[in-house]
């Protein structure tokens, strides 16, 4: 009888037992789950913290976007780039833009040089473009263009500045210019952007790896700078001898200017952080350096 007792009292001891491990594996396992979901939400939160602290670190040390309030902000903002090399590296080599776009820029740089507050007589300057067959002398030749623009108005030495020749051997005009770019390396280049993305004469198929080239003006940049030709396509030059991209893309630091709601598609497609040969301007996305993006509201409307 006792034994059947203390059968009965180990079966309840062990039932009691069994209970009790049933209950620690319940609570055990509910705190399993619930470490699994912290951390696995702990784990993902870091994805993407770290995703959006890489893409943020990605972007701002690619593209600079700065936004300014109109065209005259914008060219002063940039002018005061240009103006801060210049007085840290009296002899930088400049890349220079044609076109309505940097005219306020270089107006700026007018006003610090009779402000004595820098000085061009030790820069070297390498333009992105000339049209091809028109004389250098014409009132729209990028060659008049600069002098009337920049260069009469500044102490710069002449011979150490440099535009293609759109007259004569266009294939000999090419080599020597793509020659002298590669015995000079470009501090800071300016660009302005076509309202189809283009870049220098750099058109929309562009191979990014080309050097110095001449090339077709699209009907749609012929029809855009007809306005400089008394509005007349006709008297439009059709041909141009531009800096390829991969010249662009060799400059230390760009400086990328837009104005106006034109160019509002060209610059949403570049801050899409997009690259598509055809839209060359998105090719500044793999540029290896800073690139400073500074557009008007007007430009931004899309952004």
């Amino acid at each position: 009888m006792k034994e059947n007792e203390n059968e009965l009292v180990d079966l309840d001891e062990e039932g009691n037992i069994k209970e009790e491990n049933k209950k620690e594996k319940k609570i055990k396992k509910k705190n399993y789950t619930f470490a699994i979901m912290v951390s696995l939400i702990f784990i993902v939160i870091i994805i993407c913290a770290s995703n959006l602290i890489i893409r943020q670190f990605k972007k701002s040390n690619q593209i600079v976007l700065i936004i300014a309030d109109d065209y005259d902000e914008m060219s002063k903002k940039a002018a005061d780039i240009i103006a801060d090399l210049i007085k840290k590296n009296p002899n930088a080599v400049l890349g220079l833009a044609t076109g309505s776009t940097p005219i306020g820029t270089y107006d700026e740089l007018i006003k610090k040089y009779r402000n004595k507050e820098i000085s061009f007589k030790d820069v070297t300057t390498f333009n992105l473009d000339e049209y091809i067959g028109l004389d250098k002398n014409h009132p729209q030749s990028y060659y008049t263009y600069m002098n009337e623009h920049l260069f009469k108005h500044i102490d710069i030495n002449l011979s150490n500045t440099h535009i293609p020749k759109g007259e004569g051997d266009t294939k000999l005009n090419v080599q020597n210019f793509e020659n002298l770019l590669n015995k000079n390396k470009i501090n800071l280049q300016i660009l302005g952007v076509g309202s189809n993305g283009h870049i220098g004469f750099n058109e929309p198929g562009t191979d990014f790896g080309i050097g110095v080239h001449d090339v077709e003006l699209h009907n749609k940049t012929i029809n855009d700078n007809a306005r400089f030709f008394e509005n007349d396509i006709k008297k439009v030059p059709k041909k141009a001898i531009t800096m390829g991209i991969k010249n662009i893309l060799d400059a230390e630091t760009i400086i990328l200017m837009a104005s106006g709601t034109k160019k509002a598609d060209a610059i949403k497609n570049l801050m899409d952080n997009k690259v598509d040969i055809n839209i060359p301007v998105t090719v500044l996305n793999i540029h290896k350096g800073k690139v400073y993006v500074i557009i008007d509201k007007k430009a931004a409307s899309k952004l």
